[in-house]
């Protein structure tokens, strides 16, 4: 099986794709993990917090964590995932083992650990804003939901208040969506909203809490 073909769904009643067909990992470092990383590095005196809307299968938070072991990250690392839509994930198949570790695979309500790090987390079957946390808690946001103009259901107008409230200061969001409904609701809520192009012939969005 491809790395592609494991990591990509699609959604039952539109037929979208959750990742990017040919190359799911490379949209997820593109698109969520390199443009967090430039502009919020992790520092080994505090834990790196993530937070994922749309946690899928976890190909974001997977390619974070490679990312942050590229660099020798030796800090805590603190993860959370909400997944709307579990039902879409099955059936789960079977993980390479080129892969490396993906400690939530098959399993997304056991919380997971990476080994011999202080890296941990857990993943809710559940929707946002009503799972998100109530206090500053995100460094790096990934917004991963299936697409507002299809989806507006996972959407809701009080979504992005509640993400802002949830992020701490300096916190960073990153997504492959650059709806102008997004944008817009970004900046009512006091992030700063950039629109970036590169690969993958799209554009995405990366916005900062002041």
């Amino acid at each position: 099986m491809s790395r592609a073909t494991d990591l990509s769904y699609q959604h039952p009643q539109t037929g979208e794709w959750a990742h990017h067909i040919k190359d799911p990992h490379g949209e997820a470092l593109h698109c969520f993990v390199n443009p967090a990383l430039e502009v919020r590095l992790p520092s080994e005196r505090d834990s790196l917090r993530i937070l994922e809307i749309g946690f899928g299968r976890g190909a974001n938070t997977a390619a974070a964590l490679e990312k942050l072991r590229e660099i020798n990250y030796a800090g805590q690392v603190s993860g959370m995932g909400l997944e709307p839509n579990p039902a879409f994930l099955e059936p789960w198949p079977q993980k390479p083992p080129d892969w490396g570790e993906w400690p939530w695979w098959n399993s997304l309500e056991t919380p997971w650990t990476c080994q011999g790090r202080l890296w941990s987390g857990f993943v809710k079957k559940a929707k946002a804003p009503a799972a998100l946390p109530a206090e500053p808690w995100a460094d790096w946001v990934f917004l991963d939901l299936f697409s507002p103009n299809k989806h507006p259901q996972d959407w809701p107008d009080g979504l992005i208040r509640a993400l802002s409230k949830a992020s701490r200061p300096g916190a960073v969001l990153t997504s492959y969506c650059c709806a102008r409904t997004l944008r817009n609701r970004l900046r009512e809520a006091g992030w700063q909203v950039e629109r970036l192009t590169g690969d993958f012939r799209r554009d995405h969005l990366r916005a900062r809490m002041p």
